[in-house]
């Protein structure tokens, strides 16, 4: 069986056709692409801050509104502060901010604190995210969600409660792997565990940084979809054996390998190049796949 990936689906100025549906993390990180983030949200079935994600989209919405965000995306919101409402903030609530918190939940955002201090904030969403209430969330464009008022949104989400989603959620995690060490290598983590938590059940989960996206290759054959183009992917590829050695193969790439062992220490296949629509890889353990992103416009 073959494992197929479309990280670019995600980077349409328009949805899909069909539809992809996905939701969205904010994690409390700078929220540095600011196009890029904007036109994410445009079509994403679900928007979630996790904790302190909450005070970097509110640092981002007052950025716009003051006017000291120049890249202003493709179809600009008038005003990101009252035009783009998340649906939901998880966590245990020590990062964010009394005053976003209330502001965010006034305008309709669900808050729900989970106390547990032996899960991170993303963990609490990602399982927050597989509960019954957003399994059978109907929204497909976020944009849509926000025409509607406090109420409305409350009785839109009641009236859809009922109806079940045919397609599982993918994830897009949005954050960075710069600034502290260890929890960048707690997001990579989390790309792992996914698989192992059996309260989990979304999508494939992708880590969406500034310049990239990050996936887990699955053992087997994983099929990427690579559209290099401005405004989609762009060449560089990586492909990385973070959690033990692994035997790959590849087809796509500039400088392609047949059962190639991988291994830190040893030899790891960076700075590689797509050279085709599809890129394959097969591979006898899971490994990272990063591949950069086009010019958002």
């Amino acid at each position: 069986m073959i494992k197929i990936w479309r990280p670019a689906a995600f980077l349409h100025a328009t949805p899909p056709d069909p539809p992809q549906p996905y939701a969205i993390i904010i994690l409390n990180q700078p929220i540095e692409n600011h196009r890029l983030f904007v036109q994410i949200c445009k079509n994403a079935s679900l928007v979630i801050a996790a904790d302190g994600g909450l005070n970097r989209l509110k640092h981002l919405s007052l950025q716009y509104d003051t006017g000291i965000v120049r890249d202003a995306p493709i179809h600009p919101t008038p005003s990101l502060s009252n035009q783009q409402i998340p649906h939901a903030v998880c966590g245990d609530m020590d990062s964010v901010h009394p005053d976003v918190l209330d502001h965010y939940s006034n305008l309709g955002t669900k808050v729900y604190k989970d106390p547990d201090q032996y899960s991170t904030d993303l963990t609490k969403c990602l399982r927050h995210l597989s509960s019954p209430e957003w399994k059978q969330y109907t929204f497909r464009h976020w944009d849509r969600y926000q025409t509607l008022d406090k109420q409305d949104k409350e009785d839109e989400v009641s009236k859809q409660s009922s109806v079940s989603l045919d397609e599982t959620l993918d994830v897009l995690v949005v954050g960075s792997l710069g600034g502290r060490a260890d929890q960048a290598f707690s997001l990579i983590h989390h790309l792992y565990a996914v698989d192992e938590d059996p309260q989990i059940q979304c999508g494939d989960v992708y880590l969406l940084m500034p310049e990239s996206v990050i996936f887990l290759l699955q053992k087997g054959i994983n099929r990427i979809h690579t559209p290099v183009a401005k405004s989609q992917l762009g060449e560089n590829v990586g492909i990385i054996p973070v959690a033990k050695p692994a035997v790959i193969s590849t087809q796509g790439l500039e400088w392609d390998v047949q059962e190639w062992r991988t291994e830190f220490g040893k030899q790891v296949s960076t700075s590689n190049h797509v050279r085709s629509e599809n890129v394959e890889v097969t591979t006898t353990e899971r490994v990272l796949f990063t591949v950069d992103l086009g010019c958002i416009e």
